[in-house]
């Protein structure tokens, strides 16, 4: 379920190992690919997996090219298993007047056994940024920050039940109000700021760079902290946003009118700093946008020397002359 789901290919979320806002209950790409068929670098047709339920027949390629990034082979065909829509979802904005409670709130859910589909999180500047593109107020725009929950299930006493509990765990957490949806056109309303934050953001700044880093949800809010200092410290606008029920950050920095040399300059410097952060707190360099090209040169920093031996081993063994898109994952 990526919220780039009007543009994105099942090939690409495939190739990358997509995740999206449901990842928190319901996996990422690879919990759903049962078998694929992927030509290699020589030109030869292979098949992999099938329309099987368990299969562990030798190493697992399939989880292999998953995530590969078109370096390892073309994949040109997927069988994907699929698994029932719930019949009962409900939606729940949160607002708080500031980051520690949205963290502390996401851990406390999950302390209580209480798995919701989505956890998102957004601070204030994105959501005016989505209120100017989409040309509508949002509700409860006063807030520094905001969690977005869905709650899903098959009989609607159990998942009110829930939207109950959630409710009070947000409130025990310095909530100042949560709004619930349990209706399509406003759930569809809230949902729509959500998807649309990147677009809003190159509105407000056409050039801009985004990290995508994972960390253990519990050390979210020290994240948080670490990238406002940083914020400071540079004077470029960097705005957080992200699936935070499963530790997965975008730190977005926008360019606005600063000058060219000085931001081609400084945002190798801040994407470095925002890397050392994340792996300081446990976490890694990317959670579900993948290495692609501009990460690669971080990449011994955030696996060590002896994983990437072996990926560049792996790189070699599929792909003796490079010609599957060179430059991305591994370092030059």
């Amino acid at each position: 379920d990526p919220a780039s789901l009007d543009s994105c290919s099942i090939g690409g979320n495939v190739a990358e190992c997509a995740g999206g806002p449901r990842a928190v209950k319901y996996g990422v790409t690879k919990d759903y690919v049962c078998g694929l068929e992927a030509v290699l670098p020589s030109g030869q047709v292979i098949q992999l997996g099938g329309k099987l339920v368990k299969n562990v027949t030798g190493y697992d390629l399939i989880g292999l090219l998953i995530g590969s990034e078109g370096t390892l082979a073309i994949i040109t065909k997927i069988i994907l298993r699929l698994i029932p829509l719930p019949r009962v979802t409900i939606d729940l904005l949160v607002a708080f007047n500031e980051f520690q409670g949205a963290a502390d709130t996401v851990s406390a859910i999950i302390k209580r056994q209480i798995l919701p589909t989505s956890i998102e999180f957004m601070e204030q500047d994105s959501l005016l940024a989505c209120e100017k593109y989409l040309k509508k107020e949002l509700p409860l725009r006063e807030a520094a920050a905001f969690l977005l929950i869905k709650l899903d299930g098959n009989r609607k006493e159990d998942v009110e039940a829930l939207c109950e509990t959630v409710g009070e765990v947000c409130f025990e957490h310095d909530a100042i109000d949560v709004l619930v949806a349990d209706d399509r056109p406003t759930q569809e309303k809230l949902w729509e700021a959500r998807r649309v934050i990147i677009e809003a953001l190159k509105e407000r700044s056409p050039v801009n760079h985004m990290e995508d880093i994972v960390v253990p949800r519990a050390r979210i809010n020290d994240f948080l902290r670490k990238i406002k200092k940083l914020q400071e410290r540079y004077e470029y606008p960097i705005i957080c946003f992200g699936h935070s029920g499963d530790g997965n950050v975008h730190v977005n920095i926008l360019k606005e009118d600063y000058p060219e040399d000085k931001w081609k300059e400084t945002i190798p410097k801040i994407s470095g700093e925002i890397f050392d952060i994340a792996l300081a707190l446990g976490g890694q360099i990317t959670g579900e946008h993948g290495v692609g090209a501009t990460r690669s040169k971080y990449l011994k920093k955030a696996v060590g020397p002896k994983m990437l031996e072996l990926f560049r081993g792996i790189k070699q063994l599929f792909d003796p002359n490079n010609i599957l898109n060179p430059g991305k994952i591994l370092p030059d």
